[in-house]
């Protein structure tokens, strides 16, 4: 196996003595050669007739699944009835953490709720806890597994996690505090006189620069916005990414004004002259490729209802500013697009220009409880990374179809000074566990160590059989990182450890890997003290990580 030495190796020692990596051996020209291993794309797909009743025991025969316009042949598909089984976590001992949930989640129907106070105004805040206390209150919804998120601009919370226990669900609503009122969309304005003298001219000269200052200023704040709302939209994909199947994610929001073109998924520019989403296009593709592989429907609910839109401007404004009716009219219409573009590429459904948050609960529901699910491999020789569009057909009259309308393909993250550290740093301070990779872990014993003051923690993580990618087209390549920080009370960091591991499979390991499960063991130097520490798992080939949190108490 061929180890490239750690990027940073402060209080850190591991051994990855698992018996499938240490028969890795380095590159040889006798190597194996094997086929390329491709991505299997899910695709969940809901079939209803004309009264909207759920349409089951179709046949695989019975569809017909398009990339681009040409069919794909399907390597998986199956019917799929949920249950309202609760998930629950596995019993933890005291010296064991696991992000890993019951193995009966696959049969769950399962609810996300996303309380956007990012981009929401307080009143409508209050209304969106309304509403959703009439819909837990409601015996008809009782059984259903619903966990709470909140998105603020101090980052995303879970505020319960699935539960049918609606009183228990409701309390947490009630406890929940309104954020900040997002900043005001009122579009800038100056007086500009038109008088030729000097004075008139200096004017309008300071009223112009004010103009654009106030325009740059609302900008940042506007793509500062947005940039949290993906990335607490990713983080929660990720944390739900190891539940097999299909998940709801209601998102109760006033949304974003940024228009997304629906043929080749990236951002338009629009607005005023200071926006420029383009910088904020790798953001918003990881966001989609994290909830397309989390099998996310996302059903955006405008909780703003019906808005009232201001009169045009009778105020000299800059010339080719827009008044504040073509303004709050650009605001609304972005905002719509993107609340119909995020549902209809995940198969969810948006709702706007309404006040019934309750309705899109329901309909997320209903369309959760029964689903067929089809899958392909992509083809391993198009590798030009893009927007693929996907459609599906299926050959019943009447039959109506509610599926994504295609997935992100990436390229893989080779280098290590990529964007990709900064997921992983995104990983290393979420509050949730991501999931995409199974991790169960445990303190091992404590041992003396050199530093003074400080104990070393030997701990011990598993990975499942076949965690990562390998490039079997280069020699069974493989690249996994591993990442661990400990917080004290206060919040700060009182360790940093980091491990890159990089090697090529022999045909024997190969099987081994993607049989066995994988074992690596490291060590963390600590003072005496109660932390919170986090693990970090990342396969840098596909891009997917776990990570799990543990407290730990060392003792004097």
């Amino acid at each position: 196996m061929l180890l490239r030495p750690p990027i940073r190796r402060a209080l850190f020692s591991c051994l990855f003595f698992c018996a499938t990596l240490a028969l890795a051996q380095p590159s040889r020209t006798d190597t194996p050669s094997f086929k390329a291993r491709t991505e299997l794309i899910n695709v969940p797909v809901i079939v209803t007739d004309k009264s909207g009743a759920h349409v089951h025991g179709l046949t695989k025969e019975d569809f017909q699944l398009l990339e681009d316009g040409k069919e794909v042949p399907l390597a998986v598909f199956e019917e799929i009835v949920n249950s309202h089984s609760p998930t629950q976590d596995l019993n933890n001992q005291s010296a064991q953490f696991t992000n890993v949930r019951s193995d009966d989640a696959s049969t769950q129907q399962l609810t996300l709720i996303v309380l956007d106070l990012i981009n929401t105004d307080p009143e409508d805040q209050i209304y969106t806890r309304n509403q959703l206390r009439q819909f837990l209150t409601d015996p008809a919804n009782a059984g259903q597994p619903i966990s709470i998120f909140a998105a603020s601009r101090t980052g995303v919370k879970l505020l319960h996690h699935f539960s049918m226990d609606s009183k228990t669900l409701i309390a947490v609503l009630e406890d929940t505090d309104r954020a900040h009122p997002p900043v005001a969309e009122d579009p800038s304005w100056a007086y500009l006189p038109d008088d030729k003298d000097r004075p008139s001219q200096i004017l309008r000269s300071m009223g112009e620069a004010q103009v654009d200052s106030e325009q740059v200023a609302t900008s940042f704040d506007r793509r500062t916005a947005i940039t949290l709302t993906l990335q607490a939209l990713q983080q929660i994909g990720q944390a739900c990414a190891g539940l097999p199947g299909r998940k709801n994610l209601v998102w109760a929001s006033a949304g974003f004004p940024f228009v997304i073109n629906e043929t080749s998924m990236v951002l338009r520019e629009g607005g005023g002259q200071s926006d420029t989403p383009a910088n904020m296009l790798p953001l918003y593709q990881q966001t989609w490729r994290v909830l397309s592989q989390a099998q996310v429907a996302v059903y955006p609910v405008d909780v703003r209802g019906l808005t009232d839109m201001p009169g045009p401007s009778t105020d000299p404004v800059k010339k080719g500013l827009l008044d504040p009716y073509a303004h709050a009219q650009w605001l609304h219409t972005g905002n719509i697009g993107t609340l119909e573009t995020f549902a209809h590429a995940t198969a969810g459904r948006a709702y706007y220009n309404q006040s019934n948050l309750k309705v899109a609960l329901q309909q997320a529901a209903d369309d959760g409880s029964s689903y067929y699910l089809l899958a392909f491999y992509g083809d391993h020789n198009d590798t030009k990374p893009g927007w693929r569009k996907l459609e599906v057909k299926v050959k019943r009259e009447g039959a109506q179809v509610l599926a994504r309308t295609g997935y992100l393909l990436t390229a893989p993250s080779t280098h290590e000074h990529d964007d990709a550290r900064d997921q992983v740093q995104m990983a290393l301070n979420s509050p949730l566990d991501y999931t995409s990779i199974r991790i169960s872990g445990k303190w091992q014993e404590v041992q003396s160590t050199t530093e003074k003051g400080k104990k070393k923690l030997i701990f011990v993580l598993t990975m499942p059989p076949n965690f990562a990618d390998v490039d079997q087209n280069h020699q069974n390549h493989f690249q996994v990182d591993f990442w661990v920080r400990a917080w004290d009370k206060k919040g700060a960091i009182a360790g940093n450890v980091t491990q890159s591991m990089e090697g090529n499979f022999t045909e024997e390991s190969l099987r081994r890997f993607q049989s066995n499960g994988t074992d690596y063991r490291g060590a963390l130097s600590l003072k005496p003290g109660e932390y919170k520490v986090r693990f970090v798992v990342r396969d840098r080939l596909s891009g997917r990580m776990g990570s799990v949190a543990t407290p730990v108490n060392v003792e004097r």
